[in-house]
């Protein structure tokens, strides 16, 4: 209530002075209350302040300089300081004109130091400057522009007088120019006041580091990070649908080889080697099952408007792949053997099992592409961008086209070789040693299980190995029934091994209980990280992500590079080892003074999230680096950076000041 009636007096302040026709009232007829302070043209009000700037030599120093803005406050009334806290009187800004003959080397500092009154009204306490009070900031003059220098600049803030019932707002353009007085006793206390508050000024006769300018202008003249406001500069861009499929396909084809796929192309290999010398249709109607089940998992993310790496975020989906893939292993080992529909126990179900059908190419298809979506490919980057574009400018038909393309670009050579079966004429025919090769890619899909384990959260994968226990228990009981075994032997079974899983999942997750495994491994990385909380943040290089960092750093004119990554995104982790941390890009980073942030999006941390989906889209790897000056245009980098090596980063790094 307090506020609402200072602010309607206030108002009703400013109209009566500004008004003074509409009352036949001037401060003019008062003139002793001002003091014979100036009073505008065209018969307006005598104002309670008096302002002037000028430029003066620094004494110790050449090519320095100091901005000197002076007010002068009529008794009674009072000025804010540069420092004032806001949420309530607003502060004073001073903010020079940028140019290229010259650059501010550090804040603006009063020459004495304000006094602190409390203000009843907003409940807080006022810095304020009474009298005469002078403003000083030191600049640097570039080579040759000396002469005829002039610095315009804005003045903005509040005067109000002793009560805080009358306030006038403070909006004025000046221009300063060079003035011969002798000021070192103003430039020698303006100095102590910025020492008191913590502003960085450079030392008398101190050489001033060029890269280091930025990090001394003042906050108040700088734009702040905004997430509504963000442009992203993308390096490499998919411009047009045209360019946007030939990448997604690209991308797609790329997908069949990189590292987090090859474990389960393995089981494709073992069809191709079945299919060798057999029926062409047949080959060639697997494959496309194959195909099939590829496609579906793309055009369901499509259908969700999911990205690729986004179902990786959640813990429950990569624990359900852990099972899945282990019992997959476990089948190729021969522990067990899924045998689908399971009254079918003799006859010719035994034959049609050891055979590849439909379902299970499809199966097969599905697997793989859930696999191979963290690895990412370096070319899916642009089309993955441009697709999450068309998410939110509800162009669905565009997103399910884009997606569709990715997949057919991973089953294209499948496709392919379906069509001309003579391409894998090359490989052996089916034999013994086939039994050895399939043991041998369950042993490789057991690594891909590793794999999984290590991107799960920390306090989920003990329990989750739990798990893998229970499944290992299941499939070794269901396996050991003989194919004579009649449907209620199958039954029983299949309840035993549910049961046992149903039992250790409660033990290890919290889904009935609190006290479980998952509780106790919380526990103990809580402890731990007490423990080593100390060096965890001596890190000199990609300390923990933050918005808060990211805006303090920002504010205090710091460049700032955030790597978006994740523990299961297998391309964020050759970008980082092979170029985060290359010694020319770390020099490059010492040098510059920048600031590195690590945004770790393994369990799909929200803040994260919503700064992903401003860069352009939800997908790791992202580098991007923010510059103070334009904060909210931050260059970006994909995927990209897995083939262009180290070049793209630094001639980037270059550029900055």
């Amino acid at each position: 209530m307090k506020r609402l009636i200072f602010l309607v007096a206030s108002a009703i302040f400013a109209w009566s002075i500004t008004g003074a026709s509409a009352q036949n009232f001037s401060l003019q007829q008062i003139p002793d209350l001002y003091g014979g302070f100036d009073v505008p043209a065209q018969g307006g009000a005598a104002l309670p302040y008096q302002l002037a700037c000028r430029i003066v030599a620094d004494p110790d120093t050449a090519n320095r300089a100091y901005i000197v803005v002076e007010m002068q406050v009529a008794p009674g009334w009072h000025v804010y300081s540069v420092t004032q806290p806001k949420g309530g009187s607003m502060p004073t800004a001073i903010t020079p004109e940028e140019s290229p003959k010259y650059r501010q080397i550090g804040r603006f500092a009063p020459n004495a130091a304000h006094v602190v009154k409390w203000n009843d009204i907003f409940g807080m306490a006022d810095e304020i400057h009474e009298g005469t009070v002078l403003w000083l900031a030191p600049i640097e003059i570039l080579e040759g522009a000396r002469e005829n220098l002039v610095v315009n600049l804005t003045v903005k803030g509040q005067v109000c007088d002793e009560a805080v019932t009358s306030c006038l707002p403070v909006n004025k353009n000046l221009s300063a120019s060079f003035d011969a007085r002798d000021m070192k006793a103003a430039i020698a206390t303006a100095r102590e006041q910025a020492e008191r508050l913590g502003f960085e000024w450079p030392l008398p006769g101190q050489a001033m580091d060029h890269n280091a300018v930025q990090n001394l202008i003042q906050p108040t003249t700088k734009p702040s990070l905004n997430l509504d406001a963000i442009e992203a500069d993308e390096v490499v861009k998919a411009q047009g649908i045209v360019t946007a499929l030939l990448w997604a396909f690209l991308g797609g084809m790329i997908l069949n080889v990189m590292p987090c796929v090859l474990p389960v192309i393995g089981l494709k290999i073992l069809s191709f080697f079945e299919q060798a010398g057999k029926n062409r249709a047949r080959a060639f109607l697997l494959n496309v099952w194959y195909s099939l089940g590829m496609l579906i998992v793309f055009l369901v993310l499509a259908a969700l408007s999911v990205g690729l790496s986004k179902m990786f975020t959640h813990s429950l989906f990569g624990i359900i792949m852990c099972c899945v893939v282990f019992a997959l292993a476990l089948s190729l080992m021969e522990v067990w053997e899924l045998r689908a529909p399971i009254f079918l126990g003799t006859g010719k179900s035994q034959q049609l099992m050891r055979q590849e059908g439909a379902i299970g190419a499809m199966f097969k298809g599905v697997i793989t592409t859930l696999l191979a979506i963290p690895c990412g490919a370096p070319l899916l980057s642009p089309a993955l961008a441009w697709a999450d574009i068309q998410v939110r400018n509800g162009s669905q038909v565009n997103v399910f086209l884009a997606y569709a393309v990715i997949g057919l670009g991973m089953a294209s050579p499948y496709l392919v070789i379906g069509a001309f079966p003579e391409l894998i004429r090359f490989l052996p025919k089916p034999g013994p040693w086939m039994d050895t090769f399939k043991k041998i890619m369950g042993f490789v899909l057991l690594s891909a299980v590793i794999w999984i384990l290590y991107f799960l959260p920390l306090e989920a994968a003990v329990p989750t190995l739990a798990l893998l226990f229970a499944v290992w228990f299941g499939c070794w009981y269901i396996g050991r029934l003989p194919f004579t075994a009649n449907t209620p032997q199958r039954l029983r079974a299949w309840a035993v091994s549910l049961l046992v899983f149903a039992v250790v999942l409660s033990l290890s997750f919290p889904v009935i209980s609190p006290v479980t495994l998952q509780g106790a491994m919380e526990n103990k990385l809580e402890k731990w990280g007490e423990k080593n909380l100390d060096r965890l943040s001596q890190k000199k290089h990609w300390s923990g992500f933050s918005m808060a960092k990211l805006e303090k750093n920002l504010a205090d004119g710091k460049v700032v590079i955030v790597d978006f990554t994740a523990d299961w995104c297998t391309s964020c982790k050759w970008i980082e080892s092979s170029i985060l941390h290359d010694k020319k890009v770390l020099d490059k980073i010492d040098e510059k003074g920048i600031v590195t942030l690590q945004a770790d999006w393994t369990d799909g941390d929200e803040a994260i999230t919503l700064l992903l989906r401003r860069l352009g889209g939800e997908q790791v790897p992202v580098i991007a680096i923010f510059n103070p000056r334009e904060p909210n245009k931050p260059v970006v980098f994909r995927g990209e950076l897995t083939t262009q090596g180290t070049k793209p980063l630094l001639d980037q790094l270059d550029k900055l000041p």
